[in-house]
Order: structure tokens, then C-alpha cells, then sequence
């Protein structure tokens, strides 16, 4: 019988039916009413490396998650297909959005493990500036942190998952990050505008495998909204200030059609040519004045779904041929500076100590990997 979550269990956890009518409030009431998160709250600080603009968010609560710290001879052990998954058993936390599927449904909800938590938001804060904290103590972190599982049934993710399911699931993504955005706005119109045009960050990700982080089975993103400015989001930032141009419409600029993967029509799928690890990808949308998931139209919605789906597909038949446990993440770049893009990558490659010195050694040449990928789509 395939697993999946069923009604009954859902019934038990909805909280909410729609996110859109879910006021920012009422969210933050949501997360404190969660008695399972008062036992993982985090930090609530972070602090900037000052030599490439990394934020260190403070969680020493992670460390009692079931899955961490655990002996050797545990973590060593892989998942066990018979094992009861926590999601398709309703062992989870309450549910703020749920739409259905050609089979199945898609929902949101609260992460029992956040990296950040709503503390009430306070009217004052100090802005992520993207400079240390010269008093080192740290400064506050708040936000909320959720999942969506891609379906309801255990073994659907984006791989096999019909295209207009996965429309569907990357169009509530879009929404969420459309709410948590407008909603701080009216919620907190006084913070502080030193860098960007708004003080909140919503982060998009995929981890899929525990090498990468990936801690459960069932298929899921990862969505981080915060006052903490990723590095990236920072770095895109400088990097349109001087250039002139968001990253992702001079990375279409210079890329090569050697280095071209696929072309949706209005995105494109290519290995950059600065490739950090074997079959590393980037999906491109070619409209780069738009900056956020939720900017997306129908056409280019399919596009951002298809594409996952090859990425992903990809990278689950190479790297058993190159005798690697699969295991990716996928990373979301929006929002000012960034135009929108996305990184597919895959752990083809461990990371060694001249990595840490940003000395970075890839075991591959673009062009060859490029070429690879596109074999492996055509056949």
C-alpha cells in the first residue's frame, strides 16, 4: 500500500485552509500556539562574518533534533523503507495551507526544528547591513520557518510528479512567499531600509539526502522567512550596485551555447561556467526585471517546474554512474540584485580544506558536464 497522508490525519492538523487570508498576525499566534516548537526555540541572534558577508544564525536547539548527534553506528545507518514516515502518520505540526492535486494534495506547515522564530517582531531592531556587530553580542533573529511537502503520497517529489501538479505546488510556493513579503510590509512599516527596499528575506530550498542535510524521506522544500539577509541575497545585491545589472542577466549574457542545457523559451537551464562541482545547474528566467517567485506568469511557472524536474531527474541518474549517494540541494535567488534564479547541486564532490580557503578544486570540466546532462535529458 502506498503511504501517504490521509484526510483523516489532515483534518486533525489544518489550521488553516488558504495562506491568503491568513493575516500576519494571526501567523505569528499560530507559531506560539505550538506547544511542540517551545522545545526547539532558537538562539534568536546572529552575527556576520565579516570576511565574506556569512550570517551565523544561533541554534544550539537543533542539536537535540532525533536525527543529529546520534552514535556512529546509527547515523551510518540509511532509511529504512519500511520505517513509519512521521509525515504520511500526521505526527506533525498544524497545517496553514492545503490545495489539492490530480492525486493527493499538497500543504504548508509549521518546521518542528526552526532555524528562526517569530518573537513577536519587535518594532525595533538593528538592520542587517551586512556589517559585523561591533559589540559582538549578536543581533535578534526572528522570522518563521515552514515545509511543503510536494504531495501527500510518500513517494511523489518532483521527479515523477505530473507537470501540472508540480505547477500547482511551485504556484503555493509563489503565494506563500507573496504573503510573508506584502504581509511584513503592512504588518511592520517602519523598519529600518538601509540596504533593501523591505526588511524581510524569504529563503527557498531543497535539501534531498543526508549528506546535505535532507532529514527526512518525504519530499519537501524548505521556506525561511527572516530579518537575517543571506549572503547570497547580499552579494547579488553588490553585485548589481556594480554592475549594473542583476547576476542572473549577465550570467545569460556571457553563457555560452556549450554550456546551454535547455531552453524553456522564456528560461534556460545551463552548468555556469565557473562550475564549483560536477554537474552543478542554473535555471535562468530570461525576464530578469522580475525578482521573486510570485512576479512569475502561467508560461513561466511551467517553465520553473519543468526544469526542476529535469535538474532533479538528472542528477538522480548521474550520481549512482559516478558511484556517489544521491543527495542535492536547490537553492532560490530573488529579490533585488538577483533578478530570479535558481542552483541545482548535486554533492558530486566532498568539500576539502582548500574549499574553506576558497580555493575551490572541481573533479570536472563544464563543458564536458554540460554535454553529459544533455545525453542524459535526450536519452
Amino acid at each position: 500500500m502506498t503511504k501517504q497522508v490521509t484526510r483523516e490525519n489532515l483534518a486533525q492538523l489544518l489550521e488553516w485552509e488558504s495562506l491568503e487570508t491568513l493575516s500576519f498576525d494571526q501567523l505569528v499566534t499560530l507559531f506560539e500556539r505550538e506547544e511542540g516548537l517551545a522545545n526547539f526555540i532558537p538562539d534568536g541572534t546572529f552575527q556576520v562574518d565579516p570576511r565574506n558577508n556569512d550570517r551565523v544564525v544561533f541554534n544550539s536547539s537543533r542539536a537535540r533534533r532525533p536525527h543529529d548527534n546520534r552514535p556512529v553506528e546509527q547515523s551510518l545507518k540509511h532509511e529504512d523503507p519500511k520505517r513509519e514516515c512521521v509525515i504520511c502518520a500526521g505526527k506533525t505540526t498544524g497545517i496553514i495551507d492545503v490545495t489539492e492535486l490530480s492525486e493527493g494534495f499538497t500543504f504548508i506547515n509549521k518546521n518542528l526544528f526552526p532555524v528562526v522564530y517569530p518573537s513577536m517582531f519587535p518594532d525595533e531592531y538593528p538592520s542587517d547591513d551586512g556589517m559585523a556587530d561591533s559589540s559582538l553580542t549578536g543581533r535578534p533573529a526572528h522570522g518563521f520557518h515552514f515545509l511543503q511537502w510536494t504531495s501527500s503520497y510518500h513517494d511523489i517529489d518532483w521527479h515523477n510528479i505530473p507537470i501540472e501538479d508540480g505547477m500547482v505546488v511551485m504556484r503555493r510556493l509563489a503565494a506563500l512567499e507573496e504573503v510573508l513579503l506584502n504581509g511584513y510590509l503592512d504588518f511592520h512599516t517602519q523598519g529600518s531600509t538601509a540596504i533593501m527596499d523591505h526588511t524581510g528575506y524569504v529563503s527557498i530550498i531543497k535539501n534531498y539526502g543526508h549528506l546535505v542535510g535532507g532529514s527526512l524521506v518525504h519530499g519537501h522544500q524548505q521556506i525561511v522567512f527572516s530579518n537575517v539577509m543571506p549572503a547570497r541575497f547580499y552579494n547579488n545585491l553588490r553585485f548589481r550596485q556594480t554592475h549594473g545589472k542583476p547576476f542572473s542577466e549577465y550570467l545569460l549574457e556571457v553563457t555560452p551555447p556549450e554550456l546551454q542545457i535547455k531552453d524553456y523559451g522564456v528560461a534556460k537551464l545551463v552548468v555556469p561556467y565557473f562550475m564549483r562541482r560536477p554537474f552543478d545547474m542554473f535555471l535562468l528566467v530570461d525576464d530578469t526585471a522580475k525578482g521573486y517567485l510570485h512576479d512569475l506568469d502561467d508560461d513561466e511557472i511551467e517553465a520553473v517546474t519543468v526544469s526542476w524536474q529535469d535538474a532533479i531527474s538528472v542528477i538522480l541518474k548521474v550520481m549512482p554512474m559516478i558511484g556517489k549517494e544521491t543527495a542535492y540541494n536547490i537553492t532560490t535567488h530573488n529579490g533585488p540584485g538577483a533578478g530570479l534564479y535558481f542552483e541545482f547541486l548535486p554533492y558530486t564532490q566532498e568539500i576539502g580544506g582548500l574549499e574553506h580557503l576558497g580555493l575551490v578544486i572541481c573533479q570536472g570540466n563544464p563543458y564536458d558536464a554540460a554535454q553529459q546532462i544533455r545525453n542524459i535529458l535526450e536519452s
